[in-house]
Order: C-alpha cells, then sequence, then structure tokens
C-alpha cells in the first residue's frame, strides 16, 4: 500500500523561500496574524557563533503527516476532522471540524499562539469563530492616500478573495478555509489526484524536495533514504529524534546537511545539473539543451522569482540517451527572470532565463 512521504535534501536547499511561496499561491493561505502563522510551508531557523564567524541555517518545515499522528488521536469528533487516508496523507474535513483546536495542542509541532509561546512556527493553524478568513482584503486603508488602492479595493477589483485566489476542488477541504476550522498542509492532494506533485516540490528550483511512495524500495525518495543519512523533526523547537527513536513516526525527512562536502560531492553534483539555453535573453523562441545519461521521459517547467509556476511545457516528454534539444517559446510571459526546471527520471536541471521585448 502506498504511504506518501518527502525527503528535503539540506545540501541542496538554499533557503530561498520559493518553497514557502509556491504553498501560499496555490494554497490561498492567510497573512499571519494574531500569533497564527498560516503557513503550510514554513522555516526553523538557527544563529550560532559570533561575527565574523556566523552560523545561519534555514530549514524547511511543515505538516509531517505523521503514521502516529496525535493530532488524529485528539480529534474529538466521529467521523474524526483529522484522519489519517490510505496513502498516508494527514488529512482535515473542513465540513467535520468543530474548531476545538484539540489537534493544535495535541500536534508536538504546533502551538495556538507563536507568538506568546516563543516558537517560530506551528503545523496547524486555526480560523477563529466569527472572524472572517482573509479578513485583510476587508481593509479599506491605503498604504499611499490617492496613490495605492487600500486591500479591499484590489480584492473588489479581481473579484476574488484573496486577489490571487486559486481555485480548485477537494472532497476534503476548501480552497479557501472557513472560519471555525483548523488548517495545514495536505501534501497537495488535489493536485497529487491529477497525477502532479505537491506543488512546494515542482516549484524548488533547486530539486530538493523529492516526493514519493516510502513503501515502494524503488521509488526515488526510498532510494535517497536508504544511501544518505537522514534525520526528522522532533518537536517545532528545533529538536531532532535520536537514532532509532521512533517518536510520531514523521514522514518528513532530511537529508545530509548544509555545506556538508560528502553530500555535495554525492549527491548535489550527480543530480543537478545547469541547462543551456540560448539565446538568453530571449524574445520569442529559445533552445534548451541538456545531456542524458540513458533515456527519459523529462517534464520541462518554467517559474517567476517567486516560485509559481507559470508555464508547463511539457510533461513526460521521451527524450533519448546523450545531447537534447527542446524548442520553448516565451511569447505571453511578462519581461523579467525567470527558472526552467526540467526534472528527469534521476534528477533535476535547471537555469535561468532572461525574457525580454
Amino acid at each position: 500500500m502506498t504511504k506518501y512521504g518527502m525527503a528535503i535534501s539540506l545540501g541542496k536547499c538554499v533557503g530561498c523561500g520559493a518553497c514557502g511561496l509556491a504553498c501560499k499561491t496555490e494554497n490561498n493561505t492567510e497573512f499571519e496574524t494574531n500569533g497564527r502563522k498560516y503557513n503550510w510551508a514554513d522555516f526553523y531557523r538557527t544563529t550560532t557563533g559570533q561575527f565574523p564567524n556566523v552560523n545561519y541555517k534555514v530549514f524547511p518545515v511543515q505538516c509531517n503527516h505523521c503514521t502516529d499522528a496525535p493530532c488524529v488521536e485528539a480529534c474529538p469528533v466521529t467521523p474524526k476532522a483529522m484522519f489519517k487516508t490510505d496513502d498516508g496523507i494527514t488529512m482535515h474535513n473542513d465540513e467535520r471540524c468543530i474548531g476545538c483546536q484539540s489537534c493544535v495542542v495535541a500536534c508536538p509541532y504546533s502551538n495556538k499562539d507563536v507568538i506568546t509561546e516563543s516558537v517560530q512556527y506551528s503545523n496547524i493553524s486555526f480560523n477563529p469563530i466569527g472572524v472572517p478568513t482573509q479578513d485583510f482584503y476587508n481593509n479599506e486603508t491605503s498604504i499611499i492616500n490617492g496613490c495605492t488602492s487600500s486591500p479591499k479595493e484590489t480584492a473588489t477589483l479581481a473579484g476574488a478573495i484573496p486577489p490571487d485566489k486559486n481555485d480548485y476542488t477537494s472532497d476534503e477541504y476548501n480552497d479557501v478555509r472557513p472560519s471555525g476550522v483548523t488548517e495545514k498542509c495536505y501534501f497537495c492532494d488535489h493536485r497529487l489526484k491529477v497525477g502532479e506533485n505537491p506543488y512546494c516540490v515542482d516549484s524548488c528550483p533547486a530539486g530538493a524536495r523529492v516526493f514519493g511512495d516510502l513503501n515502494d524500495n524503488s521509488s526515488e525518495i526510498s532510494q535517497l533514504l536508504a544511501q544518505n543519512q537522514n534525520k526528522r523533526f522532533k518537536n517545532n523547537i528545533g529538536e531532532f529524534l535520536e537514532p532509532g527513536v521512533s517518536g510520531t513516526n514523521p514522514n518528513v525527512y532530511y537529508i545530509g546537511d548544509f555545506n556538508s562536502p560528502y553530500f555535495i560531492n554525492n549527491l548535489f553534483a550527480k543530480e543537478i545539473k545547469k541547462l543551456h539555453i540560448y539565446p538568453n535573453p530571449v524574445r520569442n523562441d529559445a533552445t534548451v539543451e541538456f545531456d542524458l545519461d540513458k533515456a527519459s521521459p523529462v517534464s520541462l517547467s518554467i517559474f517567476n522569482i517567486m516560485g509559481k509556476e507559470v508555464r508547463k511545457v511539457f510533461v513526460n516528454k521521451n527524450c533519448q540517451m546523450g545531447k537534447n534539444r527542446l524548442k520553448i517559446n516565451v511569447l505571453g510571459l511578462s519581461v523579467g527572470t525567470y527558472i526552467c526546471s526540467l526534472r528527469t527520471n534521476t534528477g533535476l536541471m535547471s537555469g535561468n532565463i532572461v525574457v525580454t521585448r
């Protein structure tokens, strides 16, 4: 039976935040307010040492979709609002949620108020009863009076709240969650059901995130975990589980370490290659050139600098071993810098492209 999980390669992660931005745009999450984060993809940061010998680390974090999820155990309703799916996702049903926040209290990675409880993030957030969600867009105050639009004006003109709302459907959760319920990461289940990865995976320009079936020994994530040292968070205050300790059996793993010579030489250099894109800058058509060690289907997407996929160029296009050249067209894209991301069966290649007119 399928058991979904995620591995994040610390040797590849540069802390750019593209995953967090992509998640926020994909899932229409709110801005942080009153100690509630609403960041389904967030970050835990550490700073050690003294200037000039300072060490700064950024760990991407999200719901760990624990096998022994205490949030599921704590949910008091029947059938449960927080529950495990057959493929291992810790799922939440908005209609069954009564807003008791028992799940938040039980989860070792969550807190009701990150400010008063002095933590950096909370995997589960709550939408207060009686307060409209996305309430920021009811604000009629302009930053510069007579010059900029107020949040409410922007939402009214766009005809949606939030103004950049991403419409999708799910049997369990709403694309914009209502008041009185909790919300969190669902591994983008609405994307999985149409054959796509979680958006944070596809939006990472470095290919640091790998998603797949932990019960399939041949899957990329299983092989990655088998070949490299890994660790899992114990809680949301930066502690990791000791080797051999299962805790809540979190299914988000961290591979290697930052600036690890072994990791960089044996994994990063093997999997990440630079795409050769020409002409660059480009006005209309460009050629993407790359080498494959063996024949493989490839998927090519273009992302903006905010981490949002703006164009899916190819999906599972069969390419031969050796040198390959693919034509792409950038008509319709605004002037600016973009990231071309090409995924193969064995890794990811990327390259920047500048669109000009």
